[in-house]
């Protein structure tokens, strides 16, 4: 699979028995279906997800480049996360394949959904390192 950003090869990542394939470029991570769920059930916070992906809002008019489903290729829909900070757009595929999470958007979600000091996103950041933090701010050296 390819990054739906730069097209270089996913690299999978294991975390006890979930798959999940990340832009060593620093991109993103993408979360096929149910693997958002199945992350949430190994930090233990499974009663809190509660169906985060139904409740995302899908954004028909949103101007933003439309990106390529990793698995099937087709074009994605942008989806607001729910209760995250304005300005969370994830990449959806329509045909249920998974989500593509931008730099910094998991921890975004995941703040969002748990609480910033929640035990499950330290048990997340520990399954996933660098691939969980907030966003970095961009320079701006001259």
């Amino acid at each position: 699979m390819q990054c739906p950003q730069c097209k270089q090869p996913l690299v999978i990542v294991e975390c006890d028995h979930v798959e999940l394939d990340v832009c060593f470029d620093g991109h993103g991570i993408w979360f096929d279906a149910d693997e958002l769920r199945q992350l949430f059930e190994l930090a233990g916070a499974r009663e809190r997800d509660s169906g985060m992906e139904a409740r995302f809002d899908h954004l028909s008019a949103h101007s933003g480049p439309k990106r390529r489903c990793p698995r099937c290729r087709g074009r994605m829909r942008h989806v607001e996360a729910p209760g995250a900070s304005e300005g969370v757009i994830l990449d959806e595929c329509p045909k249920g394949h998974g989500l593509w999470f931008d730099e910094g958007e998991l921890h975004e979600v995941l703040s969002a959904e748990l609480g910033e000091g929640d035990e499950a996103i330290a048990t997340i950041k520990r399954y996933l390192g660098s691939f969980c933090e907030p966003r970095k701010e961009e320079s701006s050296d001259g």
